[in-house]
């Protein structure tokens, strides 16, 4: 900023007013000085700059994993609507472990990120001491938890299994199993209170669906789905946490010598890019993942920049039911 300073016939504090395009400097010395840090290459030093701001312009974002698009997708809003803010990303990946999450927080106030954004693990309370410890704005998406008011942005899991499983029974399914990945997490339990209330709505029996767990992997849902094909007498339906491990039930019924949807239906969730590319194409439950990225960002961005203490903010989307040919 000196040399800019020197070679323009100005000060530094007028090189730092047109640098960080404030007002009250004339226009031609604006442009002689964006000019002369083009050619001399200027970067502004953002480590400095947060000193004088109390701001680094950056997010932490803490999601599960990158294999599955429909946490991409959660990124890619959160990250569209921080470069409309000139914010910055840190992205960090959990692989659905608890301690990792733990480090991350860590990591990311050790960053002095201004604002977390987070797809909790939920295996256990830890986050949520981590988070308010940290004394950083920060937004849960994905899931939430009673134990805290904090700002949410999540999908309507109740009624969205609720969708999945009254489509099923509204084809004459009567024996559906429910294949869950996360039993313990706030969406899991969601999940598991819709599939019951469209039963219930129905006047069936409870054991006309049966809840089964897995791992959230492929081949934990592979072994789940082939141990109950055997007996076809318990089953005909299979509604499956996601539509990445809704793969491994296919593998499994294909593997059987069984058709879809002639001899077991099949329904997913969240409507990922798989799901319209598998063969036949799959029955499943689309939220908008996007706009939890985007909305959650728009919410912890307004936090940071806000002088007044904002009420949490609980916004709840509601899905909706894609019937493709696996029904």
């Amino acid at each position: 900023m000196k040399d800019i300073a020197n070679k323009a016939g100005v000060s530094k504090v007028t090189v730092s007013r047109a640098l960080n395009n404030k007002p009250d400097i004339n226009k031609d010395t604006r442009i002689l000085i964006l000019k002369i840090a083009e050619e001399l290459g200027y970067t502004p030093n953002d480590v400095a700059k947060s000193l004088a701001t109390k701001r680094t312009n950056t997010l932490g974002i803490i999601v599960p994993d990158s294999l599955d698009s429909f946490y991409p997708e959660i990124v890619q809003g959160v990250g569209d609507q921080c470069r409309e803010n000139d914010f910055s990303i840190v992205l960090c990946y959990t692989h659905g472990d608890a301690d990792k999450e733990i480090e991350y927080i860590k990591l990311l106030k050790s960053k002095r990120v201004d604002g977390i954004i987070i797809y909790p693990v939920q295996e256990d309370d830890r986050y949520i001491d981590e988070l308010q410890n940290s004394m950083i704005p920060f937004v849960l998406v994905g899931r939430h938890t009673d134990a805290l008011d904090c700002d949410y942005v999540i999908n309507d899991n109740v009624y969205g299994a609720y969708l999945a499983v009254n489509h099923l029974l509204s084809r004459g399914y009567r024996k559906i199993i429910y294949v869950c990945a996360k039993p313990t997490a706030s969406s899991g339990k969601e999940r598991i209170e819709g599939c019951k209330r469209a039963i219930l709505e129905k006047g069936l029996p409870l054991h006309t669906l049966q809840i089964v767990t897995c791992n959230p992997q492929i081949d934990s849902c592979y072994h789940v789905v082939r141990n109950f094909l055997p007996n076809r007498t318990q089953l005909n339906a299979i509604f499956v946490w996601d539509d990445k491990l809704a793969l491994g039930a296919f593998r499994a019924i294909y593997e059987a010598r069984l058709r879809i949807p002639a001899d077991l239906a099949l329904v997913g969730y969240n409507d990922t890019e798989i799901a319209r590319h598998l063969y036949p194409p799959l029955t499943t439950v689309r939220h908008a993942s996007y706009d939890i990225g985007k909305i959650a960002a728009n919410t912890v961005l307004k936090k940071i920049t806000s002088t007044d203490n904002l009420e949490s903010r609980k916004i709840v989307l509601k899905p909706e039911l894609v019937v493709r040919q696996t029904t």
